[in-house]
């Protein structure tokens, strides 16, 4: 029970609140836009890539675990609170489409997270291969955040394309109110599938809690890295 509460509990917290502030504080960013402009997010143009995105990913992710997309629309669904929608249709007893749900619901966060994590790594990092050798190495947050920083050389280029495809994708990492509500639905299926897998690891290989750890502090620090990207966003937006 210590090792799950050490382990498997802090994994799942960072994650989920991971992905609840980053949505949250793009969201702010959003209604900044939207207060500025004096229209909502549908009617501003350059809101509308971030939007498509966004539903995209919610697409994508969804047919990967095999839902099937019964509509996809960048019209404002007000009874939904969504500046679009996609609908889907699955088998609400399967696990593997609860999962795919769960994940479908969280996939704008955690997808375009990635997107601005490589564009950034482009951007901050040009000898790339440090960056994995400090995800690799067994140390602490502070220690791997000291070594990050100590190995940031702007590359002008790469740097404007970054902020750039961050200003477009913005709108597109909040979840609307309806995602959160598929998300909380079928979180407990992945929540008792990883269970599953946490103690196979416990079970049939102990060394694996330490690449489990090892992953919940990488988790931490890009958690951190794309907050760090939204709250200056987030600033910028408010400053104009």
């Amino acid at each position: 029970m210590q090792v799950f509460m050490n382990v498997y509990v802090p994994g799942w917290l960072i994650f989920i609140g991971g992905i609840l502030l980053i949505s949250a504080v793009n969201g702010a960013t959003v209604q900044a836009m939207v207060n500025h402009a004096g229209r909502s997010n549908t009617q501003i143009w350059y809101m509308k890539p971030g939007i498509f995105v966004h539903e995209l990913l919610h697409a994508a992710v969804a047919r990967l675990f095999g839902l099937q997309v019964t509509n996809f629309s960048l019209r404002a669904d007000p009874l939904q609170g969504s500046a679009a929608h996609v609908s889907l249709r699955y088998d609400r007893h399967d696990p593997l489409a609860q999962l795919g749900l769960f994940l479908s619901s969280s996939a704008p966060v955690w997808g375009i997270s990635v997107v601005l994590l490589v564009l950034g790594r482009w951007a901050f990092f040009p000898a790339g291969n440090q960056v994995w050798e400090v995800l690799a190495a067994s140390s602490s947050l502070s220690e791997k955040w000291v070594m990050m920083r100590s190995m940031v050389v702007v590359n002008w280029q790469w740097l404007a394309i970054f902020l750039v495809v961050t200003l477009i994708l913005t709108p597109g990492v909040a979840l609307s109110h309806r995602d959160l509500q598929n998300m909380w639905q079928s979180a407990p299926v992945a929540f008792l599938g990883t269970i599953v897998i946490f103690y196979l690891f416990l079970t049939f290989w102990p060394a694996g809690f330490a690449w489990w750890t090892l992953l919940n502090l990488n988790l931490l620090l890009l958690d951190l890295m794309v907050l760090g990207f939204s709250l200056v966003i987030w600033f910028v937006v408010n400053l104009l």
